[in-house]
C-alpha cells in the first residue's frame, strides 16, 4: 500500500481556510497532539462517520453498478448516510455555508522529472453541497483531471478486470486507489470508553461493550473453531507477559456479564481488578476478531501507568494490518513511539493541524499540554536510543530480560542529538536522573573497525554528560536479529543480515519500522554473549 494524503475542508471543526491535512503511510504508527477540544477526536470520526462513503467507492468497478464512468459523470450524486450520526448538518463547519470536501490522494515521491503517468488515478475529490447533505459528487485526477468518460469498453467487462477501468482516453489505472479504499473502508475506531464490565450490551463505535464483548469472547474462545481459538490465546498470552503474570486464563463467566480471570492460581471476576488490565483484554479482544486494516484509538494512556502505555500501542499494533493512529495529551508518548506526529491547536475558533516539527512556538504548545518530567513516566532510569524506530525494537528487547518497565526509552533524533557538541543540551538530563544510558549503532563496516565519526563525538559527549554508552559492535541493532525472529515477523523470503551488512543493501532490505516486530520474536539466546545482550541485561 502507498502513502494516503487526506485533505478535509469544512467538516466538523476543520474549515477549508484551515484544512485538517495528514497523511497515512503502511505500517505506520500515527500520533495526533493536543488539548481538549483540539479536534483530535473529530480527526479519527471521520473515518467511522464516513465509512458507508469508502464501502460504495471500494465497490465501484466495471462489473458492477455504479461505474466509474457515471460515478465521475458532471451531475451524478451519490447517496450517503453517515454512521451514527443524528443530524446530517453536524458533520459540516459551522463557520461558513460553504461545501464540504473531501480529498483523497495517492501521496507521490517529490520528482519534477518523474511525474505520475496521465492513466493512473492518483486524487479523488468528494463534495457534498449543504443543499444536498448526504448526496456526494466526485471528481479524479491522474496527472490532469480525467475527463470525457464513456462506459468501460466491453472488453474490459468481459475480461472482469479489476485493475484499471476503460475510457474514451485510454485505460486508467485504480490499483492504488482500490487498496486506499479498502484500508478506508476497514478502519475501526475505538472510543475512549473501553470498560468491559459495564453491564447490557451493544457497540461503542467500533468496540464490543459489555455482555455483548463477553459472549463473542466465549464464542470464540470455545466455538469449535481453531483459527479463533489460536486468536483468544494469542490475547490472553501478550496479556499474560506484558503484566508479568506467571499464569493467566480468561474465561466468560455463565452469566455472560463479565469475565472470569484465572492469575498465578487464584481467580477473579474482572470487577475486582484494574481498568487497565481490562481495557487490554477489550481492545485487544475486539481487534484480534476483527482484524482491522487500520486501528484509531483515543487515548492510550487513560487507565494505564505510563510504563504500560508503548507496550498497550505496540502490542495493539500488531492486530491492524496497516497501522494505528492515536490521540494524546502525552507528547513523551508520541515521540517515543509516533512514526509520524500532528499537532492539534486552537487558535480562536479555528482548529490548526500541523506535522509536529512545524509547530511555531513549541514551548507555548509544550505548556498548554502541561507536559512532566521524564520521572513521571514511572522511572528514575533513562535509556537513549537514536530513533523511534529504536524506541519500539529496543523497548521489546528488554522484554527478554524483563527490564521494560524499569527504563523510560527516549529517541535522540538520529543525527540531531547522537553526534558531537550537544553536551549542553543532553547534560540537562542529569537533573531528572543519575541513571541514564545510551545505545547507538555504530555503522562499522568491518570488524574492529572506527564507529562512524557522529557516533564517534556522540561517544565524548556521553563521557562528558556520564551516560553509561553502548556503540554497537556490530553494524546496527538489526544486525543482531536472528534469522527464525526475522522469518517468524517477514516470512521465508527474508534472512538474516551478516554482522556488518548494511540492511539498505542487502538482498531482500525491510523497513526500519518493522525492527519492533522482528524484536518480538527474538530469544534470550538469541544474544546470548553479544555487547548488545549484555549491555540490556545490565541495564
Amino acid at each position: 500500500m502507498k502513502r494516503i494524503r487526506i485533505t478535509l475542508k469544512n467538516y466538523r471543526g476543520f474549515s477549508d481556510e484551515e484544512p485538517l491535512r495528514f497523511e497515512i503511510g503502511p505500517q505506520c504508527i500515527t500520533a495526533f497532539v493536543g488539548k481538549n477540544n483540539s479536534g483530535k477526536s473529530a480527526a479519527k470520526l471521520f473515518f467511522f462517520e464516513f465509512r458507508p462513503l469508502f464501502e460504495k467507492f471500494k465497490n465501484v468497478n466495471p462489473g458492477i453498478s455504479p461505474s466509474l464512468a457515471q460515478v465521475l459523470r458532471p451531475g451524478f450524486r451519490m447517496p450517503v448516510e453517515y454512521r451514527k450520526v443524528v443530524d446530517p448538518e453536524e458533520v459540516f463547519n459551522n463557520s461558513n455555508t460553504r461545501p464540504l470536501t473531501i480529498e483523497l490522494e495517492i501521496a507521490q515521491p517529490e520528482s519534477k522529472l518523474n511525474p505520475p503517468p496521465w492513466d493512473c488515478l492518483t486524487k479523488l475529490v468528494a463534495t457534498c453541497e449543504r443543499a444536498r447533505r448526504n448526496e456526494f459528487e466526485f471528481a479524479a485526477y491522474g496527472r490532469d483531471l480525467i475527463t470525457k468518460l464513456t462506459v468501460p469498453s466491453q472488453n474490459a467487462l468481459n475480461s472482469g478486470r479489476t485493475k484499471s477501468w476503460a475510457f474514451s482516453q485510454g485505460e486508467i489505472d485504480h490499483s492504488d486507489f482500490s487498496d486506499a479504499m479498502a484500508l478506508l473502508a476497514g478502519a475501526r475506531y475505538y472510543g475512549p470508553f473501553r470498560n468491559v464490565i459495564n453491564e447490557g450490551a451493544g457497540d461503542h463505535f467500533d468496540l464490543k461493550v459489555g455482555a455483548a464483548f463477553v459472549d463473542l469472547w466465549k464464542e470464540w474462545k470455545t466455538g469449535g473453531m481453531k483459527e479463533r481459538t489460536r486468536a483468544i490465546d494469542k490475547v490472553t498470552e501478550d496479556i499474560r507477559s506484558l503484566f508479568e503474570f506467571d499464569r493467566l486464563e480468561i474465561n466468560a463467566a455463565d452469566s455472560l456479564k463479565t469475565l472470569v480471570l484465572g492469575i498465578n492460581g487464584q481467580s477473579y471476576r474482572l470487577g475486582e481488578l484494574g481498568s487497565g488490565l481490562a481495557q487490554f483484554i477489550m481492545v485487544l479482544g475486539n481487534a484480534a476478531t476483527t482484524r482491522p486494516a487500520l486501528i484509531l484509538l483515543d487515548e492510550p494512556e487513560t487507565n494505564l501507568h505510563p510504563t504500560l502505555q508503548i507496550d498497550f500501542l505496540l502490542t495493539l499494533a500488531q492486530y491492524a494490518e496497516h497501522g494505528v493512529i492515536f490521540s494524546t495529551h502525552s507528547i513523551g508518548l508520541a515521540r517515543s513511539v509516533g512514526d509520524a506526529i500532528y499537532s492539534f491547536q486552537r487558535q480562536g475558533n479555528k482548529t490548526i493541524v500541523r506535522p509536529f516539527e512545524a509547530t511555531p512556538n513549541y514551548l507555548q504548545f509544550v505548556g498548554e499540554l502541561s507536559f512532566s518530567a521524564f520521572k513521571d513516566l514511572g522511572s528514575d532510569k533513562i535509556l537513549l536510543v537514536e530513533g523511534v524506530n529504536d524506541v519500539k525494537a529496543v523497548q521489546q528487547l528488554l522484554r527478554l530480560y524483563k527490564k521494560e518497565h524499569t527504563a523510560v526509552i527516549l529517541p535522540l533524533g538520529g543525527d540531531e542529538f547522537a553526534t558531537g557538541g550537544r553536551v549542553a543540551e543532553l547534560n540537562e538530563l542529569n537533573r531528572i536522573s543519575e541513571n541514564i544510558f545510551a545505545l547507538v549503532d555504530s555503522e562499522r563496516s568491518v570488524e574492529d573497525g572506527p564507529p562512524a565519526p557522529k557516533r564517534a563525538a556522540f561517544a565524548e559527549t556521553c563521557r562528558q554528560c556520564g551516560f553509561k554508552l553502548c556503540i554497537t559492535k556490530r553494524r546496527a541493532i538489526e544486525n543482531y536479529f536472528a534469522d527464525s525472529a526475522i522469518k517468524a515477523a517477514l516470512g521465508d523470503a527474508y534472512s538474516s543480515l551478516g554482522p556488518f551488512e548494511d540492511l539498505r543493501a542487502s538482498r531482500r532490505p525491510w523497513s526500519k519500522r518493522e525492527n519492533w516486530k522482528i524484536a518480538r520474536q527474538m530469544q534470550v539466546e538469541d544474544l546470548s554473549g553479544t555487547d548488545l545482550g549484555g549491555f540490556l541485561e545490565g541495564l
